[in-house]
């Protein structure tokens, strides 16, 4: 580090990203990318944004969240649209943590969840993993503290029951319960419905992964409008133009080819 760097983040250990190899390759698995290109009409929205780089754009991403609104049964102010869900876990532990108000999450999950907590000085309460890998859900009842964890977790594919997660946010009402969701779509059932019903759930998903757009960047976190507004108040006071708008297009086209 340089004389330069700030001490308050001189014991920070940043997140390591997957390493990208330059060499051809059939299947990349240490990140969990798709072998498949995204779908043919993502190719062509993303070409006809080209024409359009020197405008600013969209900042609300208002067709994006409308098509996103409709695919997830909510209304486009209980949705976030966002650089990736790396981008939504930032927002949220901005928004919801704080030297008064720890982050709870296993011990075994995503990496950056301590990486946030470190670089934003919110303490962390670390929970173990029972012996077969899972979650007990028992360990969040009543905490007190804010939730994350990813359903199905990574990498112990292990996952909770939706009620089971109803519970934990049930049992935690003045703090937020965070379920990121990356790999849902891939065999398990969605949280979403669930941000009805509790105004502490927030769903995050990410188009990284099964509708293999990794290197577009696109996410969304999905809950109460009341939690969507506190994060926008974060976005908007770091990177309002988060969303560029060739991801926008593309996102917008994966909705409309959702069966690919």
């Amino acid at each position: 580090m340089s004389r330069f760097f700030s001490a308050r983040h001189a014991s920070l250990v940043p997140y390591t990203p997957g390493e990208q190899p330059q060499i051809p390759i059939t299947a990349k698995l240490n990140t969990n990318e798709s072998p498949y290109p995204p779908s043919e009409g993502v190719a062509r929205a993303i070409t006809g944004e080209i024409g359009k780089l020197q405008l600013y754009n969209d900042p609300e991403c208002t067709a994006l969240r409308k098509a996103a609104a409709k695919y997830y049964g909510v209304a486009p102010d209980e949705l976030l649209a966002v650089n990736g869900s790396d981008d939504a876990l930032l927002f949220a532990f901005i928004a919801f943590g704080d030297r008064d108000r720890p982050m709870a999450f296993p011990d075994l999950t995503y990496g950056f969840y301590s990486v946030y907590a470190d670089f934003l000085h919110i303490p962390a309460h670390v929970i173990p993993l029972r012996e077969d890998f899972s979650i007990d859900p028992e360990d969040y009842m009543g905490l007190g503290e804010n939730v994350v964890f990813a359903n199905p977790n990574a990498p112990t594919g292990r996952a909770l029951a939706p009620g089971e997660i109803g519970r934990i946010a049930a049992s935690n009402p003045d703090r937020v319960v965070i379920v990121d969701e990356a790999y849902v779509d891939f065999g398990w059932e969605s949280c979403v419905p669930l941000t009805r019903e509790y105004d502490n759930l927030l769903v995050v998903q990410t188009f990284s992964k099964s509708r293999s757009m990794a290197g577009a960047r696109l996410g969304f976190a999905i809950g109460n409008r009341e939690l969507i507004r506190d994060m926008n108040t974060v976005k908007y006071s770091t990177d309002p133009y988060n969303v560029n708008r060739m991801t926008q297009a593309a996102g917008i086209a994966a909705f409309a080819e959702n069966d690919y």
